[in-house]
């Protein structure tokens, strides 16, 4: 009979990082000629392990609500006809976002895709 199995095996702790840590590593990997995997294998993590932070601290949560910048006069934008406006189309896992941006308030678009986009 085997005693090994009734003798408590050692176990390893998860290691912890802080969110400093965690950073700190993502911004290394974004420096001009860094890879991430370099990067985690350098501070003896897995590549894995680092893409799967990055994507958790770029996009917490991805049924959390979006704040985007209105449009500067909604009326304006409904009373605004078809060729007053410029079509936006963004493709999402959940399928095509199609906005109908009224071309006098172009600029602030930009503002509106920059939050979507991060």
């Amino acid at each position: 009979m085997d005693n090994d199995a009734s003798e408590p095996r050692a176990t390893k702790s998860r290691r912890r990082y802080t969110r400093a840590f965690k950073e700190q590593v993502l911004a290394e990997a974004l420096q001009p000629g860094e890879s991430l995997a370099a990067v985690a294998i350098r501070h003896g993590l897995n590549p894995n392990m680092v893409h799967k932070w990055r994507n958790t601290l770029v996009r917490p949560d991805q049924n959390a609500f979006l704040h985007l910048p209105p449009p500067a006069s909604s009326a304006a934008a409904r009373s605004a006809g078809q060729h007053d406006t410029i079509r936006i189309e963004v493709p999402t896992p959940q399928g095509q976002l199609v906005v109908h941006w009224p071309v006098r308030q172009l600029s602030e678009s930009i503002a509106w895709l920059r939050a979507l986009t991060q």
